[in-house]
């Protein structure tokens, strides 16, 4: 174990930049909308779009949904993710049949075919084929009337194959070019930055994950708050300076993260990320915790415990 996780009762790193589940903070409206995408694909709606920014987590959520689904609803799922080499129809399909373990084909036609076989074999099993397809705004333009073909390999019951677009709010451009697939979307969700709140709640949740005891010890509430300022609630620039922030402060001897370690290490990461004006900030003198109110700080945390990913 790395030596400053074991300073701050840690088990693993609570900033691993992997995408696995158990990192995954969901904030109240990114539930609501989880459950409009699974009910929608659930009654074979066909079509759903997951828009967000860089670095809000889009992919992260994918794997999310992909094991959870899986796992728990005995859905079979398939991702595409490197979208930016697919410009072709057969390049799509070719991509689409590799990610559910099925042969390509010479041609386009061949492949929709056997594609369409294979589905209406796995449909007597009643659970939802899904394709997931992530930075979909970077497929070629050609490929869509393809997407909107395999929308329409339906039986009198149900669309065959349920598919998730995920891409940055680009890709809105790119399907108002194309209405006859824009107009299929069933249901569609948006990530926005965080809140203070869902901050706060996100960082005392990946400090439980990775196995502290008292996850509200690590860092003070004045020292969150300006992580968030300074992320503007992006959860991969919360998540990168608070990591660089964490590693200050054990480098300097301290039992929690306070606001003079957050913004020494800020500005040596103002070279790679945006962070906006730094000179009004003042770099304050790091005040130690009351051992009596171990939230005695000047913006504590909110008392709503983290959400878990479950």
């Amino acid at each position: 174990m790395t030596n400053y996780l074991s300073h701050f009762g840690l088990n693993e790193s609570p900033f691993a930049r992997n995408q696995h589940p158990k990192w995954i903070y969901l904030s109240p409206q990114n539930k609501e909308d989880l459950l409009k995408i699974r009910w929608t694909l659930g009654e074979y709606g066909g079509l759903a779009l997951l828009r967000a920014g860089v670095g809000h987590g889009k992919s992260s959520l994918i794997e999310y949904m992909m094991s959870g689904w899986t796992k728990y609803l005995g859905w079979k799922c398939a991702k595409l993710q490197n979208t930016g080499s697919i410009g072709t129809p057969r390049a799509l399909l070719a991509e689409i049949m590799a990610a559910f373990g099925l042969p390509t084909s010479s041609t386009s036609r061949k492949m929709v075919t056997d594609l369409e076989t294979w589905l209406l074999e796995q449909s007597i099993t009643n659970q939802p084929i899904v394709l997931f397809i992530d930075e979909a705004q970077s497929i070629g333009k050609p490929c869509l009337p393809i997407l909107r073909d395999l929308l329409n390999l339906q039986t009198r019951e149900r669309i065959l194959l349920q598919i998730v677009l995920a891409g940055q709010l680009e890709l809105d451009d790119k399907l108002k070019s194309f209405p006859a697939l824009r107009s299929r979307i069933a249901t569609s969700m948006t990530l926005e930055p965080l809140s203070l709140k869902e901050a706060d709640a996100m960082l005392l949740h990946r400090f439980t994950v990775a196995g502290a005891q008292e996850p509200y010890r690590i860092c003070s509430g004045s020292a969150s708050r300006i992580l968030f300022e300074l992320s503007k609630g992006i959860p991969r620039d919360f998540i990168t300076i608070a990591d660089a922030a964490m590693k200050e402060a054990f480098l300097r001897g301290a039992s929690q993260i306070v606001d003079a370690h957050v913004l020494a290490c800020v500005r040596s990461l103002a070279g790679r990320h945006d962070f906006g004006d730094l000179s009004a900030l003042e770099t304050p003198k790091p005040r130690p915790a009351s051992a009596a109110d171990p939230r005695a700080f000047d913006a504590p945390f909110s008392a709503v415990a983290p959400a878990r990913a479950a």
